[in-house]
């Protein structure tokens, strides 16, 4: 396999030679995932390549571009390949240590911002996203709502690295604080009391492991994926704890899987502390989301 590796190369030659390496290591539609590698590495549109082939890329730009043909022709996930993700209106750092946000996920995001914005002018107090991973949600949270602070948690301290490189390279846009703390869920907010609570957390049964697709399952961190109890556990943790840490009325807010949704809706609907339970569809049309407010 060759490699375009001179200094002061044009875009359209750089192209050419990493869809040339491409195609030779069998993947389809080499010449798009070119233009799209180098479109990521420098954070600009994925027209730009096609607009600019006369521009010159560095040599730092050249390998780093080889090196993402070289972990796609592995099999690793675009995103991890070229190390970063569009996620809303940020472009969030990802590798191995973090999951790989999701559209879905955006929306999440939107519908916390929705319920929140009906309740009118005015701060909205404090929110917390448990396990947060790259710090996709908490920093859209703090970017584009009205919180006083956001915290963000993870087990994970590698997750938590990389969601603070991602934190400085939002921070322009941030309009409240982001505390990042290390522990298990909701550990970290002992003593605290928020307006909401919103996670994406691990719901992949181990007994599903292999169906996943090996892109995910054979790259993205597990502890971010799986979860015990059929993939209920740390849902079911969330809606368990969360109740002592929201505010009257305060949102809680969930990922969960579409064949689970309506067995976390019921979890909240038997636990006590929560009304107005509802389950809501992704883009795809599937139960997606499940949302309750704290009594």
């Amino acid at each position: 396999m060759s490699d375009v590796a001179n200094a002061q190369v044009t875009v359209l030659a750089v192209v050419g030679q990493l869809s040339e390496n491409l195609r030779a290591g069998g993947l389809e539609d080499s010449r798009r995932i070119a233009a799209d590698i180098v479109a990521a590495l420098l954070e600009v549109p994925r027209s730009w390549p096609s607009l600019n082939r006369e521009m010159l890329l560095d040599s730092a730009t050249v390998a780093s571009a080889n090196r993402a043909v070289t972990m796609l022709l592995r099999g690793s996930p675009f995103a991890y390949a070229v190390g970063t993700a569009c996620f809303r209106h940020l472009n969030l750092l990802v590798d191995e240590r973090v999951l790989i946000p999701r559209p879905e996920t955006e929306v999440l995001v939107s519908e916390v911002l929705d319920r929140l914005g009906a309740l009118g002018a005015g701060s909205w107090g404090s929110a917390a996203d448990i396990g947060t991973g790259s710090g996709a949600i908490a920093l859209s949270l703090a970017a584009e709502g009205k919180f006083d602070r956001v915290i963000a948690t993870d087990a994970s301290l590698d997750a938590l690295k990389v969601a603070r490189i991602n934190a400085s390279r939002s921070a322009r846009v941030l309009n409240a604080p982001v505390d990042f703390r290390h522990g298990s869920l909701l550990a970290p907010l002992k003593g605290e009391e928020v307006a909401v609570i919103v996670s994406n957390p691990p719901y992949v049964a181990f007994g599903e492991a292999d169906a996943l697709p090996s892109s995910v399952r054979d790259w993205e961190p597990p502890l971010a994926l799986f979860s015990g109890h059929d993939g209920m556990r740390a849902t079911a943790e969330i809606v368990r704890r969360s109740a002592s840490h929201l505010m009257p009325g305060g949102l809680l807010a969930l990922e969960v899987d579409e064949r689970r949704a309506s067995l976390v809706a019921e979890l909240m609907m038997g636990h006590g502390a929560y009304t107005s339970v509802g389950v809501r569809l992704d883009l795809a049309g599937r139960e997606r989301f499940v949302f309750a407010s704290r009594v």
